[in-house]
């Protein structure tokens, strides 16, 4: 990671990169209509950060470009809250199911568009929280005790050692290339009796009363979201993987809680209604962005066939006699006392 002092590192093609936080960056962004005569000597930020690529009508980050394989648009951003609020319906309201009390200094790892650090935030007033993400999409206007950094968290990080009392990971699947390596940095950065806290979905689709088999579309969507992240060298599958990973990293008292999350409002369970309403509304609006970068660039079909996969996926999940689910999965962790 670059130095929260502002120190410079270069990256792998020599580039030097300085970090600012994300909410004292904004006056400095630079539209990708321009190009790099913008910058003179006074400008403290690679303008290649604040930029954005876009390809088939959506837009990426240009930070790291073709790390992560979702978009940063407001129609992908949207969809990160619906999820967010979605899963706090589903938790009963909570950010983490880990017993922390009283928490200094938190740190949440692919922060987002950072509404869970802001609510975080909110409800601690006195913690420190810190949202870390590729993609430099937060807010300006957050609470005080609430910041956001643009970094790579599978870089070395340059944090203090045994430092933090909470570290949070939500819905990273399909990011990290070496995930017992980012565990090992959390361990280490963990203070003493400090906590890890990831929450995960397991993308494959099921059903109870066989209403998605395996020639499915939405069951065909699940297989090809794995293949790709396969071949794209960061797995789909840390739902099922994490709690293994986090028990051989070194955390004790290890606790991993499963939910059914329905898609659409088929249940009968007020909850769980609720909650399905909620999902629907995430797949289908987040399915294209999820799948177009896999689609065209790791899986190299063309355009049109992505587009197709896709239409044929929303009108399955519209579809009210399938009642499909997937499993949400929340795994936390201590660090020993010693």
């Amino acid at each position: 990671m670059v130095n929260e002092t502002g120190a410079a590192q270069q990256d792998d093609g020599g580039q030097e990169w300085i970090h600012i936080p994300v909410s004292d960056a904004a006056a400095i962004e630079v539209d990708e209509a321009y190009g790099d005569e913008l910058l003179d000597d006074t400008t403290s930020v690679a303008s290649t950060i604040y930029r954005h690529r876009y390809e088939h009508g959506r837009r990426y980050s240009k930070f790291r470009e073709n790390s992560y394989w979702g978009p940063n648009d407001d129609i992908q951003n949207d969809q990160l809250d619906i999820a967010h609020h979605m899963v706090r319906v589903l938790l009963d309201d909570k950010l983490y199911l880990c017993p922390i009390k009283e928490p200094q200094r938190v740190l949440d790892l692919g922060c987002g568009t950072g509404i869970w650090c802001i609510d975080f935030a909110d409800e601690h007033p006195g913690a420190e929280v810190i949202g870390v993400d590729i993609s430099p999409i937060q807010p300006e206007f957050v609470p005080p005790n609430c910041k956001f950094e643009l970094d790579d968290i599978c870089d070395p990080w340059t944090y203090p050692e045994n430092h933090f009392d909470f570290i949070h990971i939500g819905s990273l699947l399909g990011s990290i290339a070496d995930w017992p390596k980012l565990y090992e940095e959390i361990y280490n950065h963990l203070a003493p009796g400090g906590y890890l806290c990831q929450l995960e979905m397991d993308i494959r689709f099921k059903s109870d009363d066989g209403t998605v088999p395996d020639d499915h579309i939405m069951a065909i969507w699940s297989k090809t979201f794995i293949e790709a992240g396969e071949k794209f060298g960061k797995t789909f599958k840390i739902a099922e993987k994490c709690k293994q990973y986090i028990i051989d990293a070194g955390f004790e008292d290890v606790h991993q809680v499963k939910y059914k999350l329905p898609c659409g409002g088929w249940s009968s369970d007020p909850k769980m209604k609720e909650v399905g309403r909620w999902n629907f509304l995430h797949c289908y609006q987040g399915a294209e962005g999820w799948a177009l970068f896999l689609c065209t660039h790791v899986l190299e079909w063309k355009i049109e066939e992505a587009r197709v996969f896709i239409a044929q996926f929303r009108k399955a999940v519209k579809d009210r006699n399938t009642h499909s689910y997937f499993e949400v999965v929340s795994v936390y962790g201590r660090k020993p006392l010693e």
